[in-house]
């Protein structure tokens, strides 16, 4: 697949990202929770958070349910336009927090609240693989 030259990709080498987006390229959907407690974090905190050593980074189910969503049918980016419609989602996976992503595999009016969804992963690049979300059967 050859991107739009304005697509715009995230920073995998963001040190408190990197284990997430590390993750996505292996096909894992990688979250943060502390050690002691297993309290998640989302956004993740850096490693160094309260002196160290609390957090860690951990595979998560890839499972989860719709909590809203909202449709584009204009491309805010021309890098975009491919994709229209757009469904944009907040998922709440399993382990708690909720995600933004967007839908595959689905049209606009399957959408619910509460739908059953599942990670899958897209790649972009060499280095770059989103996770996204479709409905799960």
């Amino acid at each position: 697949m050859t991107l739009h030259p304005d697509y715009p990709l995230p920073d995998v080498e963001d040190p408190v990202m990197r284990p997430f987006w590390d993750g996505a390229r292996a096909g894992k959907l990688m979250l943060q929770r502390e050690r002691a407690t297993g309290f998640m974090h989302w956004p993740p905190k850096p490693m160094y958070w309260k002196g160290g050593g609390r957090l860690e980074w951990f595979e998560a189910s890839g499972r989860g349910e719709i909590y809203s969503w909202v449709v584009g049918h204009e491309p805010f980016l021309p890098a975009f336009r491919h994709l229209l419609p757009l469904v944009m989602v907040l998922v709440q996976v399993e382990e708690g927090p909720r995600l933004v992503g967007y839908m595959v595999n689905t049209r606009p009016e399957e959408m619910r609240f509460g739908m059953p969804v599942q990670v899958v992963f897209e790649r972009l690049t060499d280095r770059v693989t989103l996770p996204v979300w479709e409905p799960r059967r």
